[in-house]
């Protein structure tokens, strides 16, 4: 396993309840883990082709949506 570093973010009230609901449902032990795997399919959507981030993403409200 790979060494893990500490971090704080801040959420949006909106994100902390998915969060909260993600663990609670058991698919997710922790808040950890589900901030790392949504880490992890925003490095596949950023390591896509160049012609595939052409397409600007629909706007979501600002960053912390």
């Amino acid at each position: 396993m790979s060494r893990r570093i500490s971090q704080s973010i801040s959420l949006t009230p909106e994100l902390d309840r998915f969060v909260q609901t993600l663990v609670a449902s058991g698919r997710y032990q922790t808040a950890s883990e589900v901030v790392r795997d949504g880490l992890r399919l925003l490095q596949e959507r950023v390591a896509l082709p160049p012609s595939s981030l052409a397409q600007p993403p629909a706007p979501s409200g600002g960053h912390d949506s």
